[in-house]
């Protein structure tokens, strides 16, 4: 299924025309995780801890985003919130996956290129400390099933919001 992916961060504009996206940081892809130490082999095992949950780092288009992202990575500045949207591209676009991550900074950002023709693509890395996914079911004709389906985490706490 062909998708689109926005990044909309609390007083950083991207560029995207979209209307329902409008000045939002168009994502190429995106990669997260998550982990928990267990051990099922020895003794009592299966014990859960804290659970480690990995920057979010994206690969966008360089573009007017790119200067306020390096500032705020270097500044070591939290912003309020940023929401990642996955949109089910086609005649009927459906949001259908959403990340929305609160007091964000920028952990990384790193601008690669080649003298090949192609854009220069950015990786950004963004951490937070309280995170809310949210999916969205889809029936067999694509539009929106039921309700959607969420969880929040607070990351400090290690506790379910």
């Amino acid at each position: 299924m062909a998708s689109d992916i926005f990044l909309k961060i609390d007083g950083i504009d991207g560029e995207s025309k979209d209307d329902k996206h409008a000045n939002e940081i168009e994502i190429h892809s995106l990669q997260w995780s998550m982990s928990q130490a267990a051990t099922m082999h020895a003794g009592t095992g299966g014990g859960a801890g804290k659970v480690s949950i990995d920057d979010l780092v994206i690969t966008h288009a360089v573009d007017k985003a790119s200067p306020i992202l390096m500032q705020s990575c270097m500044s070591g500045k939290h912003i309020p919130k940023a929401v990642l949207t996955v949109r089910k591209a086609g005649e009927k676009p459906l949001d259908y996956y959403k990340i929305t991550m609160t007091d964000v900074m920028i952990s990384s950002v790193s601008p690669a290129g080649a003298n090949n023709g192609n854009e220069l693509l950015e990786t950004v890395g963004l951490a937070f400390s309280k995170v809310k996914i949210e999916y969205q079911p889809q029936g067999a004709d694509g539009a929106a099933s039921g309700g959607a389906v969420v969880t929040e985490w607070d990351i400090k706490a290690n506790k379910k919001v």
